[in-house]
């Protein structure tokens, strides 16, 4: 097996390339990261909310992203949020992507979605480490 191997490395880029053995490792090799991106994109770590003497509490990154979803519902206006969570120094970020109507004021509607969410994660679920709510505007939709 050796020996072959030391016969590949030995032919020229041309003959290398048309050769079934690189085909299948470069295949391979795909198939690998495609993997890892599934997996690393799958893996859900929680998000720590608080922690004191009786204990941590820790959510979900599903369920945090429903907390938001649910909290995009209420404000009229906003369409198909999505959240992406941020963890930098120990402190949680949300970055959230929607569609807006064309004719809704964007600073209300960022007011209003930082306040829900701060009273929801701040005063009603104690979050310790919220630093606060980044709104990226995807798209516009027609009024109903």
């Amino acid at each position: 097996m050796f020996v072959q191997f030391q016969d590949y490395l030995g032919l020229d880029p041309r003959e290398a390339v048309l050769s079934p053995v690189f085909w299948y490792s470069l295949l391979s090799v795909l198939f690998l990261l495609i993997l890892w991106g599934i997996i690393k994109k799958t893996r859900s770590e929680l998000v720590s909310v608080f922690c004191d003497e009786e204990g941590a509490v820790q959510i979900t990154p599903l369920a945090l992203r429903e907390l938001v979803r649910k909290s995009c519902a209420t404000i009229p206006g906003v369409h198909s949020p999505s959240t992406k969570i941020f963890k930098k120094s120990g402190e949680v970020r949300l970055l959230v992507k929607l569609h807006v109507e064309q004719d809704c004021k964007v600073k209300a509607i960022r007011s209003q979605l930082r306040e829900k969410l701060e009273v929801v994660m701040v005063n009603n679920l104690n979050f310790a480490n919220f630093s606060g709510v980044d709104v990226i505007i995807k798209g516009f939709q027609d009024s109903k």
